[in-house]
């Protein structure tokens, strides 16, 4: 009798144990996290060629037509010419003297109605007054001469800017024979230019000189900003430009919605107060349509949950808030992992997640239970 109790609790010990052993351990994950409604941007229709930058991407474009820059290509020179030659905001930068060839390109546009700075043989100007002539009132004889000083010559200037630009992915952008622009050779996008124009005020300096109404410079005196409508609309730079018809009147602006920075660019105005007029007639509208950051998730806020036989339902909630500005047709998408990510447009955010009390397999009460049949 004891022999077949002995055997009876063995063999019921063995089933526990291999029921014990066999218990799964799966569980079930589903994400419940969503993209939230963003705003449309509703942009005004308008004979121009309009593109609309916001942090670095481009939100709206109604062309993709390359033509000539006109002036707004000073954007680009500038940009060149201080990651050849940096200095910090507060600073002057480097002196340059004006030599017979400087001179000999003021001439140049002088007798070709180009708008340009009077210098002066051995004059000595700083590169920061040398940048305000080229952005403030369009200088095309110092825009060349930044190039040439800074690069050598315009061929290299070219050479460093095309490859910079591929760099950048602005492969509707073409660097002519000149810095300035007053050749029709230099070619770009409103979208390509509207990243331009986002890179040039990402740079303190740049974005010092082309925010300021006028300047003072040796030989010239008072310089005055083409861009009438600096200080309108919450608006803080960007360059003006004009060459002929085909590139009409050209104007760059930017404003900065909190830290977000927005640039407009309107190309082939048939007048400059037109150009003005398109361009704050869509600043409004962008005003209106995006007037700040859409929430994506709250601090507690369930995003998903684990599910299994042994602990039921755990929800998984954000740790932290997150927030971030976008349109309606943006990029953009979430996953559920280790965090909550976001990609909102060019932008990654990461929210940290935690699901208090989540085991990832049984313990072993509950394979005990199973073994039972009590779970």
């Amino acid at each position: 009798m004891k022999k077949i109790i002995t055997v009876l609790i063995l063999g019921a010990v063995a089933f526990l144990g291999v029921r014990m052993a066999i218990a799964p351990t799966d569980y079930t994950f589903e994400q419940t996290a969503s993209l939230p409604q963003f705003p449309d941007l509703a942009l005004p229709t308008v004979s121009e060629k309009v593109a609309v930058a916001v942090d670095g991407e481009v939100a709206y474009k109604n062309s993709d037509e390359i033509q000539p820059t006109a002036s707004t290509a000073k954007m680009i020179s500038a940009i060149m010419v201080m990651e050849k030659k940096p200095f910090a905001l507060g600073e002057t930068g480097e002196t340059i003297e004006i030599t017979k060839e400087f001179y000999d390109k003021y001439l140049y546009y002088a007798r070709n109605n180009g708008s340009n700075t009077v210098v002066q043989v051995g004059e000595k100007i700083s590169e920061y007054d040398g940048l305000a002539s080229a952005l403030l009132p369009s200088s095309n004889n110092m825009a060349d001469t930044l190039a040439i000083w800074a690069f050598g010559s315009l061929e290299n200037y070219k050479e460093y800017t095309t490859k910079r630009l591929a760099e950048w992915g602005l492969h509707d952008t073409i660097i002519g024979i000149d810095a300035s622009g007053f050749s029709d050779t230099t070619k770009s996008s409103a979208a390509d230019l509207a990243i331009v124009a986002q890179k040039l005020m990402e740079n303190p300096v740049l974005a010092d000189i082309v925010g300021k109404k006028s300047h003072q410079v040796p030989v010239a005196g008072t310089i005055e900003n083409t861009n009438k409508t600096l200080g309108e609309l919450g608006i803080i730079g960007v360059k003006t430009g004009h060459i002929s018809k085909e590139s009409g009147y050209c104007l760059a602006t930017a404003y900065k919605l909190g830290e977000h920075l927005v640039t407009v660019v309107v190309l082939k105005s048939p007048t400059r107060e037109d150009s003005f007029a398109v361009s704050k007639q869509v600043i409004e509208a962008m005003q209106k349509s995006l007037t700040g950051e859409t929430a994506l998730v709250r601090k507690g806020q369930e995003v998903g949950y684990y599910e299994s036989w042994w602990g039921g339902r755990t929800p998984i909630v954000a740790d932290e808030d997150a927030a971030a500005l976008s349109w309606a047709g943006a990029e953009a998408s979430v996953k559920l992992g280790e965090t909550l990510d976001y990609k909102i447009g060019n932008k990654n955010i990461s929210v940290p997640v935690s699901a208090e009390g989540f085991r990832n397999e049984p313990s072993f009460w509950d394979r005990l239970q199973f073994a039972l049949f009590l779970k």
